[in-house]
């Protein structure tokens, strides 16, 4: 039995409409093709489908049980349509992104709005973890990519370095050291230090810093986010060394960047698993924070 697309949409709508000129109309083809249609449709299936009463065309009972059947194919194929539809405009994809808290509020932001300007129709999601370790057992696990300070330990994980970057001191206007063009580690002995959350690794390396001169800070704050970082300090709250651009940190008012005159840089690692081939939105996502990352060579 070789029955066509075309035939059951004929046959349908002729059923719709009580009507082949109808029918026709509807179809964009001719009476006489409506008319071909059913009479092959009726040679496969080795039934008639309708009594002709003059031009009247009325259903038979077996008409009246194929068309059931008939229309849930249609949806069924209307279904698969859209779905292609959806797939070919990545509709039904979602971007899931981890990243340590240390570029959650500049960098990872960043990236993502370049990447739905290319690719707007595909959904996002966005978590915010402690730390390194966390965000690299998210991607091993669930997530299509990793944003943090160090690569992962782990061998079904790869990575791409966006950037190393020099660590900057942040201080409030009006600050002592504002004046200065840039600050030493020993000129921030005994100041109100706002930190990174205990589990940072770049916490761990601004510490070790300080530590390794002796010199001892007032540390009564700490929160998770370089934004949050920046906020505390704009309103004299203490002095920080953060991971950030003075591109990235310039619309932070009453927040004064400095030069931070240590052996101190930080990384931004972007990881992704080796064991999932990646969609065409991850390729695109991975392609575009390459290019970023060529951009601030």
């Amino acid at each position: 039995m070789k029955i066509t697309f075309r035939q059951i949409d004929a046959f349908r709508t002729v059923i719709s409409t009580g009507s082949v000129t109808e029918a026709a109309t509807l179809l964009g083809v001719s009476q006489p093709a409506i008319s071909r249609l059913l009479a092959d449709f009726e040679t496969e299936l080795g039934f008639a489908l309708f009594h002709r009463q003059g031009r009247i065309l009325i259903p038979t009972e077996e008409a009246r049980l194929l068309v059931h059947e008939v229309r849930q194919a249609v949806s069924g194929m209307e279904h698969i349509k859209h779905a292609a539809e959806a797939i070919g405009t990545y509709g039904h994809s979602t971007l899931r992104l981890v990243t340590a808290p240390v570029f959650s509020s500049v960098m990872m932001p960043d990236m993502i709005a370049k990447f739905a300007k290319a690719f707007p129709n595909v959904a996002l999601s966005l978590e915010i973890e402690a730390n390194d370790d966390t965000a690299a057992w998210l991607v091993s696990h669930s997530h299509d990519f990793g944003l943090s300070t160090s690569e992962a330990g782990d061998p079904t994980l790869t990575h791409h370095v966006l950037t190393e970057q020099h660590a900057l001191a942040v201080v409030p206007e009006g600050h002592r050291l504002a004046a200065q063009a840039q600050i030493r580690p020993e000129d921030m002995r005994g100041e109100s230090f706002v930190s990174y959350a205990r589990g940072s690794r770049f916490r761990h390396a601004i510490d070790a810093v300080f530590d390794g001169q002796g010199i001892v800070r007032n540390c009564l704050y700490e929160t998770r986010t370089t934004q949050s970082i920046c906020h505390l300090v704009a309103r004299g709250l203490g002095v920080s060394v953060v991971a950030a651009t003075e591109a990235q940190l310039r619309g932070d008012a009453g927040c004064v960047i400095r030069t931070f005159d240590a052996p101190l840089t930080f990384r931004a690692v972007l990881t992704w698993s080796k064991a999932r081939p990646l969609s065409a939105p991850a390729q695109g996502f991975l392609d575009l924070a390459r290019e970023r990352a060529g951009a601030l060579e």
